[in-house]
């Protein structure tokens, strides 16, 4: 366990290891063989630690935090407090097992929701999975339906289970409950985004403040978040892209070394970066040439 550890520590920037209360029970992302994940070099927790760590650490991070506040068009105003791995401990949406944010930024006045990527795409919704059973508890489409695996009669598999993401995604995604719509809107990683859009509304709603989801990721063009980025995280029919904001570790970086005091440690954290995602991306090159 202790080697495990140092192995994590070793890849992430020293920066932002006082962001980590207690290494032990801190939910670290596990393998299948329950290994700790963050001591990869292309680890997604390990470069969101990085830098929201090292913000959640630095004297800048009110100044940072309104700032980005501003660009995604919510209200600023601190004091603002960053949570690593943020669980919705109040099960606002209604889910047996609620969302785990990677980042939580709340502040006196709005909080944003942040989920991190790196190498990897987005998840995707379970339920048109084939089951064990060789069925799918939905067709692909959110329109009336029975899910064979309870025999419940919904639009959508989830609403059938009690949760709650339909009561967000009119307002946060401009769509219409009441009619159908093929394929399902969320299809595709669409449905990470969307979870984490009507994640933010329930918190605006019921913390009453202002709230924004926002996608984290490594600008790289090899990546597939990156690569989604261009084409928009959901759908280009979908009215309501604006419901969740991408926005590079490269570009967070940049706001803080433009706004922070100490600019060793933002010049720092951008040399620590950028090599992590310059290594991850070669990766991927090696892996596609097959090296």
């Amino acid at each position: 366990m202790i080697a495990e550890f140092e192995a994590v520590r070793e890849n992430l920037s020293p920066a932002s290891h006082g962001a980590i209360e207690d290494w032990r029970a801190f939910p670290w992302h596990r393998d299948r063989a329950n290994r700790i994940q963050a001591h990869k070099a292309h680890s997604s927790q390990a470069i969101a630690i990085d830098a929201f760590g090292t913000l959640k650490m630095s004297t800048d991070r009110d100044r940072i935090l309104d700032a980005i506040a501003e660009r995604v068009g919510v209200a600023s105003g601190g004091p603002w407090t960053i949570t690593l791995e943020w669980t919705d401990s109040d099960r606002l949406l209604g889910e047996p097992r609620p969302t785990q944010v990677d980042v939580l930024a709340a502040g006196s006045m709005a909080a944003l929701v942040i989920e991190c990527k790196f190498t990897e795409p987005g998840e995707q919704c379970s339920q048109t999975a084939v089951s064990r059973s060789g069925e799918r508890q939905c067709n692909g489409s959110y329109a009336d339906q029975i899910n064979p695996g309870n025999g419940v009669r919904a639009h959508c598999a989830l609403t059938g289970k009690g949760i709650r993401y339909w009561e967000y995604i009119p307002e946060a995604f401009a769509l219409d409950p009441g009619v159908d719509h093929t394929p399902c809107p969320c299809k595709g990683d669409a449905y990470q985004w969307m979870r984490n859009a009507v994640l933010a509304a329930a918190i605006a709603k019921h913390r009453n403040l202002q709230a924004a989801a926002l996608a984290a990721f490594a600008h790289h063009p090899s990546f597939p978040t990156a690569r989604k980025v261009k084409r928009g995280l959901v759908d280009p029919s979908v009215s309501g892209q604006a419901a969740i904001t991408p926005i590079s570790y490269q570009q967070i970086i940049a706001i803080a070394r433009h706004l922070g005091v100490n600019q060793e440690l933002w010049n720092g954290l951008s040399a620590w970066v950028d090599q992590k995602i310059a290594r991850a991306g070669s990766r991927r090159s090696d892996l596609k040439n097959g090296c």
